[in-house]
């Protein structure tokens, strides 16, 4: 019977850290009239970035989401990337 060589070497992946944006900058309050800081959170295509790349947690994320459209209604950002 053929024995196995098992060393190989295992991939080791970096993680990387994402923190939000929010709490480095110290907002306690996000306002839908601050669109510099709102266009941090939109994609090139005009979609709202998910938590995953904002590092947002779930709270801050869903007032980044209510900030984004509320804005968009009052006509501050585009609905659609040009």
């Amino acid at each position: 019977m053929a024995v196995r060589n098992n060393k190989r070497k295992k991939r080791v992946r970096k993680v990387k850290v994402v923190r939000c944006r929010l709490t480095a900058e110290q907002k306690e309050f996000l306002d839908f009239k601050d669109v510099p800081t709102l266009e941090k959170f939109i994609t090139a295509q005009g979609k709202i970035m998910g938590r995953k790349r904002t590092g947002c947690d779930a709270q801050q994320q869903r007032k980044v989401a209510q900030a984004i459209k509320h804005a968009r209604h009052m006509a501050l950002l585009p609905f659609i990337a040009e």
